[in-house]
């Protein structure tokens, strides 16, 4: 499946190459109208994804005027994005093209403030542990919020404010509305960034009055936890969300997208997963997948459309369904898309699961995990004897061999059983393109005899080969490394 986005970024490739050194106003202006259009295409993406895109950009431009501005454009939309996680691509970009010296800004004050912005962000963003301060308490005392190690039992919201600031006044106003509506099981830890303690304590006392949840009012006039630059504190309100893990959920959130964030974290709600209709909005969304990025990119694309927009529900009910439909799918695209989705996704963010999901979801992934970790791409073949059909050319022969020692260029392992159509269909295969291949040879394991003949090693395979579905097709090369699996041979 070609996506869109994928055929910009070679439009734009060959656009850049056909510009002249010298960048008018008028090659300016192009150049901004085609970025525009494809940084607005790569939108809905997630961080990774656009990453990825962006240094394509960036690398693609080979003058390096154009260079120069590709990477600046790109820079600059991404610090200037409402959109939240777009501030780690911009540190991304920053410190590979402009901290590096590979490409360079226009004058020392933006590299400077570029580097400020990444000094200030880096440390805070999405994803990342939330850094520990040590605060001072409204009684006098001290406390360590989010230490290494511990989890407390809830979420928490961090934020950031000043007295006199106007902004910080009206969300102020929005939080004790919000919040006196529902019971939220989240705490709620106030930071004043000030140095007053009267005001504070008459702000604190006219604001944050939360009856449902615990409020934990602290300060640093000294600056000593370093709360501005772990947080990016430059300018107030300042607002985040953080699991019970430690893990930054949001941030830069004003009151609507924080309680947008916090009813889907909470809403406990049991999900089915694996339905008729997620299968049919797969089907729709994959069409012909041609590379294992096709399983990553809608993945990315359901993640900016639910998780980054505050929707941890749908983002449960979407990832759960795609685990299942991945796994229901043959093929090494299939395969090789449902390690990474497992990985990143489902283990990558434990704080969206429920205990129900620890079951539905977990569970059947870790099952599937331990199917896929088998006889990995770029690891050798198990060394191990095995009864089989070896043919090369137009000869075939049943004997035992090592699956280390097949020597030739490419080696064709298929493990298949006698009662399945697709198998022989495979096998079919395998016989035909023996004729006319000279450098490759296939060796057919019947799972079927071998279990009947020899009950121990049939399990030995199981264990070390993935014969959940079969057939299961391995391509390893004269040194025994594992090229690729999940093969097919059919057209």
């Amino acid at each position: 499946m070609k996506k869109p986005i994928i055929i910009l970024s070679v439009l734009l490739a060959t656009a850049y190459t056909a510009v002249a050194q010298q960048l008018d106003s008028l090659t300016r202006a192009g150049l901004s109208a085609k970025l525009d259009e494809y940084l607005a295409a790569i939108e809905t993406a997630g961080a990774d994804a656009q990453i990825k895109e962006a240094d394509f950009l960036i690398e693609a431009s080979t003058d390096s005027l154009i260079r120069q501005f590709t990477a600046i454009k790109v820079y600059e939309h991404y610090i200037t994005s409402p959109v939240m996680g777009a501030d780690a691509v911009a540190i991304h970009v920053f410190d590979k093209w402009f901290e590096s010296g590979k490409v360079s800004m226009y004058d020392d004050i933006d590299l400077l403030n570029a580097r400020v912005y990444a000094d200030f962000n880096r440390q805070s963003l999405i994803g990342k542990r939330a850094p520990s301060l040590e605060l001072k308490t409204m009684e006098g005392g001290s406390e360590v919020l989010f230490p290494e190690g511990e989890y407390p039992d809830k979420s928490a919201v961090l934020y950031f404010y000043d007295t006199d600031c106007s902004k910080c006044k009206l969300e102020s106003i929005m939080l004790n509305a919000a919040f006196a509506e529902k019971d939220y099981p989240v705490d709620f830890h106030a930071v004043y960034t000030g140095d007053n303690p009267e005001k504070w304590k008459e702000y604190a006392g006219r604001n944050f009055n939360f009856a449902s949840m615990t409020v934990r009012h602290y300060w640093d006039p000294e600056l000593d936890s370093d709360f501005q630059r772990k947080y990016g504190v430059l300018q107030t309100p300042r607002m985040f969300l953080i699991a019970p893990d430690g893990t930054i959920l949001g941030r830069a959130l004003d009151t609507d997208a924080l309680i947008q964030l916090v009813e889907s974290l909470t809403d406990g709600r049991d999900l089915e997963y694996g339905g008729q209709e997620s299968v049919e909005l797969f089907d729709y969304l994959l069409g012909n997948v041609e590379s294992a990025f096709d399983i990553s990119f809608t993945a990315a694309i359901i993640e900016a459309s639910t998780l980054m927009k505050g929707n941890m529900v749908m983002y449960r009910q979407l990832m759960g369904d795609y685990l299942y439909y991945l796994a229901s799918k043959p093929g090494r695209f299939y395969r090789e898309g449902l390690a990474e989705h497992i990985e990143k996704n489902i283990f990558g963010r434990p704080e969206v699961w429920t205990s129900d999901d620890h079951v539905k979801v977990i569970g059947f992934a870790e099952i599937m995990h331990d199917l896929l970790s088998k006889s990995k791409p770029g690891t050798r073949v198990a060394d191990i004897k095995v009864q089989g059909e070896l043919i090369r050319g137009d000869r075939a022969v049943l004997k035992k061999k090592n699956l280390r020692s097949l020597r030739k260029g490419m080696n064709y392992i298929i493990f298949h059983t006698e009662s399945c159509n697709v198998c022989a269909a495979e096998v079919a295969a395998a016989r035909k393109l023996a004729l006319d291949s000279d450098d490759v040879q296939f060796f057919l394991v019947n799972v079927d005899e071998m279990m009947v003949s020899s009950p121990a090693l049939a399990n030995r395979m199981f264990d070390l080969f993935d014969l959940s579905t079969l057939p299961y097709i391995l391509v390893t090369d004269k040194k025994g490394v594992i090229m690729s699996r999940y093969e097919t041979l059919l057209d």
